[in-house]
Protein backbone atom coordinates (compact mmCIF):
# COMPACT_ATOMS: atom_id res chain seq x y z
CA UNK A 1 0.00 0.00 0.00
CA UNK A 2 3.54 1.52 -1.15
CA UNK A 3 2.70 3.95 -1.03
CA UNK A 4 1.45 3.79 -4.53
CA UNK A 5 1.21 0.19 -4.87
CA UNK A 6 0.20 -0.61 -0.60
CA UNK A 7 -2.87 -2.75 -2.04
CA UNK A 8 -2.70 -5.83 -4.41
CA UNK A 9 -4.42 -4.83 -7.48
CA UNK A 10 -5.03 -7.12 -10.34
CA UNK A 11 -3.44 -6.44 -13.74
CA UNK A 12 -3.82 -7.64 -17.14
CA UNK A 13 -1.15 -9.38 -18.46
CA UNK A 14 0.07 -8.94 -22.29
CA UNK A 15 -0.59 -12.10 -24.74
CA UNK A 16 2.14 -13.63 -25.89
CA UNK A 17 1.93 -16.28 -28.45
CA UNK A 18 1.67 -19.68 -27.09
CA UNK A 19 0.67 -18.93 -23.41
CA UNK A 20 -2.60 -18.18 -22.27
CA UNK A 21 -3.94 -14.76 -20.96
CA UNK A 22 -4.47 -14.39 -17.45
CA UNK A 23 -4.13 -11.84 -14.88
CA UNK A 24 -0.76 -11.17 -12.04
CA UNK A 25 -0.82 -9.09 -8.73
CA UNK A 26 2.31 -6.76 -7.92
CA UNK A 27 4.15 -7.01 -5.44
CA UNK A 28 3.21 -6.19 -2.07
CA UNK A 29 4.83 -2.96 -0.54
CA UNK A 30 5.53 -1.63 3.23
CA UNK A 31 5.27 1.69 3.93
CA UNK A 32 2.60 1.69 6.78
CA UNK A 33 4.97 2.84 9.18
CA UNK A 34 5.69 6.51 7.98
CA UNK A 35 1.96 7.06 7.02
CA UNK A 36 1.15 6.09 10.73
CA UNK A 37 4.05 7.87 12.51
CA UNK A 38 5.35 10.32 9.24
CA UNK A 39 9.23 9.87 8.30
CA UNK A 40 11.46 8.82 11.06
CA UNK A 41 15.19 7.28 10.76
CA UNK A 42 14.11 3.25 10.22
CA UNK A 43 17.18 1.16 10.48
CA UNK A 44 17.01 -1.73 7.35
CA UNK A 45 14.39 -4.00 8.47
CA UNK A 46 12.91 -7.05 6.67
CA UNK A 47 9.16 -8.27 7.12
CA UNK A 48 7.92 -11.28 5.53
CA UNK A 49 4.83 -11.54 3.27
CA UNK A 50 2.84 -14.83 3.92
CA UNK A 51 -0.21 -16.26 3.46
CA UNK A 52 -2.06 -17.54 6.44
CA UNK A 53 -5.47 -19.68 6.60
CA UNK A 54 -7.80 -22.58 7.64
CA UNK A 55 -8.54 -25.26 5.43
CA UNK A 56 -12.06 -26.62 6.09
CA UNK A 57 -12.85 -30.17 7.26
CA UNK A 58 -13.01 -32.82 4.99
CA UNK A 59 -16.46 -34.31 4.33
CA UNK A 60 -17.62 -37.41 2.41
CA UNK A 61 -17.35 -40.94 2.25
CA UNK A 62 -13.96 -42.14 3.22
CA UNK A 63 -12.73 -38.63 4.36
CA UNK A 64 -12.49 -37.52 7.68
CA UNK A 65 -10.18 -35.34 9.70
CA UNK A 66 -10.77 -31.92 11.18
CA UNK A 67 -9.86 -27.87 9.62
CA UNK A 68 -6.19 -27.31 9.84
CA UNK A 69 -4.32 -23.87 9.72
CA UNK A 70 -1.98 -23.40 6.75
CA UNK A 71 1.08 -21.01 6.16
CA UNK A 72 3.75 -20.17 3.83
CA UNK A 73 5.54 -17.50 2.52
CA UNK A 74 5.03 -15.66 -0.74
CA UNK A 75 7.80 -12.79 -0.75
CA UNK A 76 9.45 -10.28 1.38
CA UNK A 77 9.20 -6.36 2.21
CA UNK A 78 12.47 -4.65 3.00
CA UNK A 79 12.49 -0.76 3.79
CA UNK A 80 14.87 1.70 5.76
CA UNK A 81 14.43 5.64 6.21
CA UNK A 82 18.22 8.03 5.93
CA UNK A 83 19.02 11.37 6.73
CA UNK A 84 19.66 12.72 2.98
CA UNK A 85 19.23 16.02 0.86
CA UNK A 86 17.29 17.50 -2.07
CA UNK A 87 17.96 20.69 -3.42
CA UNK A 88 20.95 21.30 -1.53
CA UNK A 89 18.46 20.93 1.97
CA UNK A 90 17.82 18.49 4.34
CA UNK A 91 14.94 15.52 3.73
CA UNK A 92 14.49 12.25 4.45
CA UNK A 93 15.08 9.68 1.78
CA UNK A 94 12.62 6.24 1.87
CA UNK A 95 13.83 3.44 0.22
CA UNK A 96 11.92 0.23 0.15
CA UNK A 97 11.70 -2.77 -1.73
CA UNK A 98 8.92 -5.37 -2.51
CA UNK A 99 9.19 -9.17 -3.42
CA UNK A 100 5.97 -11.26 -3.87
CA UNK A 101 5.53 -14.55 -6.02
CA UNK A 102 2.74 -15.62 -7.23
CA UNK A 103 0.65 -18.47 -9.75
CA UNK A 104 -1.47 -18.11 -12.30
CA UNK A 105 -3.87 -21.26 -12.81
CA UNK A 106 -6.02 -21.91 -15.99
CA UNK A 107 -7.20 -24.63 -17.59
CA UNK A 108 -4.78 -26.45 -18.72
CA UNK A 109 -0.86 -24.63 -17.13
CA UNK A 110 0.16 -23.63 -13.79
CA UNK A 111 2.43 -20.42 -14.40
CA UNK A 112 4.24 -19.19 -11.76
CA UNK A 113 5.77 -15.42 -11.58
CA UNK A 114 7.66 -13.45 -9.13
CA UNK A 115 6.78 -9.42 -9.04
CA UNK A 116 9.53 -6.76 -7.61
CA UNK A 117 9.23 -3.18 -6.81
CA UNK A 118 11.54 -0.54 -5.96
CA UNK A 119 10.24 2.94 -4.35
CA UNK A 120 12.09 5.15 -3.25
CA UNK A 121 10.67 8.74 -1.65
CA UNK A 122 12.12 12.08 -0.64
CA UNK A 123 10.05 13.78 2.06
CA UNK A 124 11.20 17.45 3.74
CA UNK A 125 11.14 16.95 7.45
CA UNK A 126 7.92 18.81 7.99
CA UNK A 127 6.64 15.86 6.13
CA UNK A 128 6.47 17.67 1.73
CA UNK A 129 6.71 15.44 -0.83
CA UNK A 130 9.66 16.17 -2.73
CA UNK A 131 10.35 13.21 -5.13
CA UNK A 132 9.25 9.81 -5.91
CA UNK A 133 11.01 6.93 -7.81
CA UNK A 134 9.43 3.26 -8.64
CA UNK A 135 11.15 0.64 -10.39
CA UNK A 136 8.36 -2.52 -11.30
CA UNK A 137 10.06 -5.99 -12.62
CA UNK A 138 7.08 -8.03 -13.00
CA UNK A 139 5.39 -10.21 -16.51
CA UNK A 140 5.35 -6.97 -18.26
CA UNK A 141 9.20 -6.60 -18.32
CA UNK A 142 11.04 -3.81 -16.29
CA UNK A 143 9.76 -0.11 -16.01
CA UNK A 144 11.21 2.79 -14.45
CA UNK A 145 9.31 6.24 -13.44
CA UNK A 146 10.42 9.32 -11.69
CA UNK A 147 8.11 12.69 -10.27
CA UNK A 148 9.07 15.15 -8.79
CA UNK A 149 6.42 17.36 -6.80
CA UNK A 150 6.08 21.05 -7.18
CA UNK A 151 3.39 23.17 -5.58
CA UNK A 152 1.04 22.95 -8.78
CA UNK A 153 2.75 20.42 -11.09
CA UNK A 154 4.26 17.39 -11.50
CA UNK A 155 7.18 17.12 -13.83
CA UNK A 156 7.29 13.00 -14.58
CA UNK A 157 9.79 10.64 -16.59
CA UNK A 158 9.35 7.74 -17.84
CA UNK A 159 11.85 4.76 -19.24
CA UNK A 160 10.39 1.23 -20.22
CA UNK A 161 11.49 -1.27 -23.11
CA UNK A 162 9.69 0.88 -25.60
CA UNK A 163 10.65 4.06 -25.12
CA UNK A 164 11.57 7.06 -22.49
CA UNK A 165 9.26 9.63 -22.09
CA UNK A 166 9.42 12.64 -20.29
CA UNK A 167 5.85 15.22 -19.28
CA UNK A 168 4.46 17.99 -16.90
CA UNK A 169 1.40 17.42 -15.12
CA UNK A 170 -0.92 20.39 -13.92
CA UNK A 171 -3.61 18.02 -11.53
CA UNK A 172 -6.71 18.83 -10.68
CA UNK A 173 -6.53 17.58 -7.53
CA UNK A 174 -5.86 19.21 -4.13
CA UNK A 175 -1.89 18.73 -4.18
CA UNK A 176 -1.43 18.60 -0.37
CA UNK A 177 -3.32 15.52 -0.25
CA UNK A 178 -0.03 14.11 -1.25
CA UNK A 179 1.84 15.31 1.44
CA UNK A 180 -0.81 13.75 3.98
CA UNK A 181 0.28 10.53 3.31
CA UNK A 182 3.33 11.26 5.75
CA UNK A 183 1.47 13.43 7.96
CA UNK A 184 2.18 11.72 11.31
CA UNK A 185 -1.14 10.36 13.17
CA UNK A 186 0.86 8.70 16.31
CA UNK A 187 3.60 9.85 18.87
CA UNK A 188 4.37 6.39 20.97
CA UNK A 189 1.29 5.80 22.93
CA UNK A 190 0.16 9.79 22.02
CA UNK A 191 -2.88 9.49 19.26
CA UNK A 192 -1.95 13.05 17.32
CA UNK A 193 -4.90 12.41 14.84
CA UNK A 194 -7.47 9.65 14.61
CA UNK A 195 -8.33 10.20 11.24
CA UNK A 196 -6.55 11.26 7.78
CA UNK A 197 -7.25 11.12 4.00
CA UNK A 198 -4.20 11.50 1.49
CA UNK A 199 -3.66 10.26 -1.97
CA UNK A 200 -0.75 8.55 -3.82
CA UNK A 201 0.75 8.66 -7.03
CA UNK A 202 0.94 6.55 -9.94
CA UNK A 203 3.80 7.63 -12.10
CA UNK A 204 3.03 5.15 -14.91
CA UNK A 205 -0.54 5.39 -15.48
CA UNK A 206 -0.53 9.12 -13.64
CA UNK A 207 -3.19 8.50 -11.08
CA UNK A 208 -4.45 9.24 -8.15
CA UNK A 209 -5.84 6.96 -5.56
CA UNK A 210 -7.46 8.37 -2.47
CA UNK A 211 -7.45 6.48 0.85
CA UNK A 212 -8.53 6.62 4.46
CA UNK A 213 -6.15 6.02 7.67
CA UNK A 214 -8.12 5.22 11.39
CA UNK A 215 -6.58 4.80 14.53
CA UNK A 216 -9.06 2.07 15.64
CA UNK A 217 -7.67 -0.08 18.45
CA UNK A 218 -4.78 -1.49 20.50
CA UNK A 219 -3.87 -4.73 19.97
CA UNK A 220 -1.62 -6.96 22.82
CA UNK A 221 -0.22 -10.31 21.92
CA UNK A 222 3.12 -11.94 21.68
CA UNK A 223 5.55 -12.53 18.34
CA UNK A 224 8.55 -14.53 18.36
CA UNK A 225 8.75 -15.17 21.78
CA UNK A 226 8.38 -11.28 23.10
CA UNK A 227 5.43 -9.15 24.00
CA UNK A 228 3.80 -6.33 22.10
CA UNK A 229 1.44 -3.88 22.50
CA UNK A 230 0.25 -0.53 21.13
CA UNK A 231 -2.47 0.35 18.64
CA UNK A 232 -3.91 -0.91 15.25
CA UNK A 233 -4.60 1.42 12.35
CA UNK A 234 -7.21 0.68 9.40
CA UNK A 235 -6.13 1.69 6.13
CA UNK A 236 -9.03 1.99 3.42
CA UNK A 237 -8.45 2.36 -0.61
CA UNK A 238 -11.25 2.49 -3.02
CA UNK A 239 -11.13 -1.17 -3.84
CA UNK A 240 -9.23 -3.22 -0.64
CA UNK A 241 -8.35 -2.24 3.09
CA UNK A 242 -5.25 -3.07 5.53
CA UNK A 243 -4.49 -3.29 8.83
CA UNK A 244 -1.28 -2.69 10.59
CA UNK A 245 -0.32 -3.10 14.28
CA UNK A 246 2.04 -0.72 15.40
CA UNK A 247 3.61 -1.33 18.89
CA UNK A 248 4.09 2.02 21.66
CA UNK A 249 7.67 1.38 20.62
CA UNK A 250 6.81 2.45 17.10
CA UNK A 251 7.51 -0.53 15.49
CA UNK A 252 5.13 -2.19 12.83
CA UNK A 253 4.71 -5.78 14.48
CA UNK A 254 1.93 -7.00 10.92
CA UNK A 255 -0.28 -5.91 8.36
CA UNK A 256 -3.51 -7.77 7.54
CA UNK A 257 -4.01 -7.48 4.03
CA UNK A 258 -6.92 -9.05 1.57
CA UNK A 259 -6.97 -13.02 0.72
CA UNK A 260 -4.99 -14.17 3.97
CA UNK A 261 -1.98 -12.32 3.26
CA UNK A 262 -0.22 -10.42 5.77
CA UNK A 263 3.29 -8.92 6.31
CA UNK A 264 4.97 -10.22 9.93
CA UNK A 265 8.34 -9.40 11.26
CA UNK A 266 11.36 -11.89 10.52
CA UNK A 267 13.63 -10.87 13.47
CA UNK A 268 12.94 -8.70 16.44
CA UNK A 269 13.79 -4.63 16.85
CA UNK A 270 16.91 -4.03 18.57
CA UNK A 271 14.97 -2.99 21.52
CA UNK A 272 12.97 -5.79 21.62
CA UNK A 273 16.09 -8.33 21.01
CA UNK A 274 18.14 -9.77 23.64
CA UNK A 275 21.27 -9.75 22.04
CA UNK A 276 21.35 -6.19 21.10
CA UNK A 277 19.82 -5.04 24.16
CA UNK A 278 23.14 -6.69 26.18
CA UNK A 279 25.75 -5.52 23.58
CA UNK A 280 24.38 -1.67 22.53
CA UNK A 281 25.44 0.90 25.39
CA UNK A 282 22.36 2.16 27.38
CA UNK A 283 22.88 5.53 25.75
CA UNK A 284 22.13 4.56 22.38
CA UNK A 285 18.49 4.30 22.89
CA UNK A 286 18.85 1.04 21.27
Amino acid sequence: MMLASILCLSVPFQQFDGLPRFTYKPAVMVGQREIILGPQLQPDTVMEVRVEGQTEAPIGEGKFGGATFTEYAKGYVRWSVTSGTMFEKPCFILKSEGLTKGENVTKTKRIAYACQNFTTYWIRPDGKLLRQSVILNDPFGKRHAEAVFWPDHIEVSIADSKNNRSFTMYPNIDMSLLDAMFKPMMDGEKVLTSFKEYCTFDPFTQAFTKYKAEVSGSFKGSWLGVKFEGRHVNITGPKESQVAFMSKENDLVRVDLPEHTCIVLNFLPHDKDPFYKAILPKSSGG
